[in-house]
Parts: structure tokens; C-alpha cells; sequence
């Protein structure tokens, strides 16, 4: 039963009910009790966990919202690889949304950036390696907190490793703590790659 209780929202207690089963009470677990109290981006708590992230990032790409929306399925499914696969799919087209948004605010074309986006064989770590390096120069006229280029560098890293690990045949098993900590990460960052996206589109930047 203890096993039961950590892994589960709801179980049935029978204490203090004696030998008959039809007065059990069902109790809420502790992953239950910070479902229902709305702890920060709880991922056993799908629904909750969407409304959540459309609330706050209302611009929030519809594409990159169908990859969460997988990944948490696969995670209450028990399925951590798949979770992680779709974690990396999100931060990926993330990425891409963001890149593109930054080559039409520089009116800059021709550049790598441009290049690695639009070439398939060019991995996650590579396109990201290209966009920092365009948004580094470009950090004084990024508002506060869209320019902390040291955390999206650590989230983008943390997800491409877990995705390489889960989406090739290595024999890598990803356990349910691990999972949830991503979910809970790539939510936040994905907020704020959806600012600076929405920002790069209205702003005018100086090359």
C-alpha cells in the first residue's frame, strides 16, 4: 500500500474499518494533495497543468502546446522515455519559432543562423549554439529576463541530453523523478522563449 500511495492521487484506506470492505475510504495521496492544491506546474495534473501555461503564455505556439500536451500524457502513462522525446520536440520548435522571429527583426537573412534552422541535419544543440550567439550582441535591448541566456543555455542543454539519451537505442531508462523535474522546467522555459519571441516580432532591433 505504501507503494500505492506514493504513486498514485487516490487510494483506499481501510483503517479503522475492520474486516469489511464497503466502508473503505478513498483518501487523497501526497501527489494527490499538490494535484488538487494547485502546486507549481504539476504535471499529474494535466488539465490544470495546460490551463496553467495558456493562462500565463496566452502566445504560446499551438504546435509546441500539442508536444506538452503529449509529453504529460506519456508521463501519467508511465511512459518517461516518450516524455522526454516530447519535451525535446517542444524546445526544439521553440527554438525554431524564436530564430525566425529574430532573422525577420534584423532584416538579416543570410546569416548561419538562417542556415541551421533550415537545414534538417543540423541538431538541436547546433540551432540553439547559432541563435545565442545572434542574441548575445543584442542582450542591452532585451527587456529584463528575456536575456538570461545562461539559463535558456542550461534548460536547452538539460532537454537535448534527455531527448538523445530517450530517442535513440541506447538502453537508457529515465526514471519518474527525472521526468517530472523536466516537465517542470521546459514549462518555464517555454514561457520565456514565448516572450522573447513575441518580442523580437514587434521590436524593431538594431543589428
Amino acid at each position: 500500500m505504501g507503494t500505492c500511495r506514493r504513486r498514485h492521487s487516490v487510494y483506499l484506506d481501510p483503517s479503522g474499518q475492520g474486516s469489511g470492505t464497503d466502508n473503505w475510504h478513498w483518501r487523497l495521496s501526497s501527489i494527490g494533495l499538490r494535484a488538487v492544491g494547485g502546486g507549481t506546474w504539476e504535471p499529474r495534473d494535466p488539465e490544470g497543468c495546460l490551463r496553467r501555461l495558456r493562462r500565463q503564455s496566452p502566445d504560446l505556439d499551438a504546435l509546441t502546446l500539442r508536444y506538452v500536451e503529449e509529453a504529460l500524457r506519456a508521463f501519467n502513462a508511465r511512459a518517461y522515455l516518450s516524455t522526454s522525446v516530447m519535451l525535446g520536440v517542444a524546445s526544439e520548435r521553440a527554438v525554431e519559432l524564436v530564430s525566425r522571429s529574430l532573422i525577420e527583426a534584423l532584416d538579416d537573412p543570410a546569416t548561419k543562423l538562417e542556415k541551421a534552422i533550415d537545414d534538417p541535419r543540423t541538431s538541436l544543440s547546433g540551432r540553439f549554439s547559432e541563435l545565442r550567439k545572434r542574441l548575445e550582441p543584442l542582450r542591452p535591448q532585451l527587456p529584463e529576463g528575456l536575456a538570461d541566456t545562461l539559463t535558456l543555455d542550461a534548460v536547452a542543454d538539460l532537454v537535448r541530453v534527455a531527448r538523445n539519451e530517450a530517442g535513440h537505442p541506447t538502453g537508457v531508462e529515465l526514471d519518474e523523478d527525472t521526468a517530472y523535474t523536466h516537465l517542470q522546467v521546459v514549462a518555464r522555459y517555454l514561457q520565456t522563449m514565448t516572450a522573447l519571441r513575441v518580442f523580437l516580432t514587434d521590436e524593431q532591433l538594431s543589428p
